[in-house]
């Protein structure tokens, strides 16, 4: 009898592993088109061919998704392939995700893999636009924006979301600083610094019951932080809150994660949950 109910104890569970994996396999794929999305035919680029075809490998006739924040997100079949372009029928308006909240990132670019990592997790946890700052102590100093643009698309297929941040080109913090009241649209800086003191959260929390109509950015220094000029000029801009990311140094990465973290919890749109 205990045998017997272990072998079919086994089946069981060796059945929904297999259900659960058909499940992964049947995940909707999604895929960023710059084309204009409406119901009718509609002829996609070539690396997105590619990706369908080489990468998911896909089938005339398979079904998957297409999206843009313009357009929004659409389902979609495979119905010709020619000249290394595929042809696809577009069907029926699925809807588009609300917008992240308008946040801005601005960091201190690090090694073009972290630069990666940076890139996805900004756009998996909701910001509008994405600007590298080249500071003294920056040692990466080869963007390339095309790679970010990739890796924030990239995260938005994954990730369910139909927005993608806009992704500025490098600037240095010098011109930034100069240039910031007609660049930086008249926002309020978060200014990520080691040497400040006090509850980030509750610094975050005054900030926005001192200025509530306030529109914000993250800034994000280099590994081994900004020079003590450099903390100087930021400091004497208008509407900038100096915050600490707690007790332990963190890298860059590891920062922008848990600065643009701490301001969807206090300002951005995780107070609505």
């Amino acid at each position: 009898m205990h045998i017997f109910f272990s072998l079919c104890l086994f089946d069981m569970l060796f059945i929904l592993t297999l259900n659960q994996s058909k499940v992964k396999k049947l995940k909707t794929i999604r895929i960023y088109i710059n084309e204009k999305i409406q119901e009718g035919n509609l002829l996609i680029n070539q690396e997105s061919s590619h990706y369908l075809k080489n990468v998911m490998r896909l089938k005339l006739g398979d079904a998957f998704n297409v999206f843009n924040q313009r357009d929004g997100e659409w389902s979609a079949i495979l119905k010709k392939y020619n000249n290394r372009k595929h042809q696809v029928l577009i069907q029926e308006f699925l809807g588009n995700k609300k917008p992240p909240e308008d946040i801005w990132i601005l960091f201190s670019p690090v090694r073009k893999l972290r630069v990666d990592f940076i890139s996805q997790k900004i756009t998996e946890l909701g910001a509008s636009l994405i600007w590298p700052i080249i500071t003294k102590r920056t040692q990466y100093k080869n963007i390339n924006t095309k790679r970010i643009i990739s890796n924030t698309i990239e995260a938005a297929e994954q990730c369910g979301i139909t927005h993608i941040p806009i992704v500025k080109e490098p600037t240095s913090l010098e011109w930034l600083i100069d240039n910031w009241e007609n660049s930086g649209e008249g926002r309020g800086i978060i200014f990520c610094d080691e040497e400040s003191s006090g509850n980030p959260l509750q610094l975050l929390r005054q900030a926005g019951e001192d200025l509530p109509n306030m529109k914000w950015s993250i800034l994000v220094g280099p590994e081994g932080g900004f020079d003590s000029e450099e903390r100087k000029m930021v400091m004497k801009m208008a509407n900038v809150v100096n915050i600490s990311l707690g007790p332990r140094i963190l890298r860059s990465d590891t920062a922008i994660i848990a600065a643009l973290s701490a301001f969807h919890l206090v300002l951005g749109d995780w107070r609505r949950y």
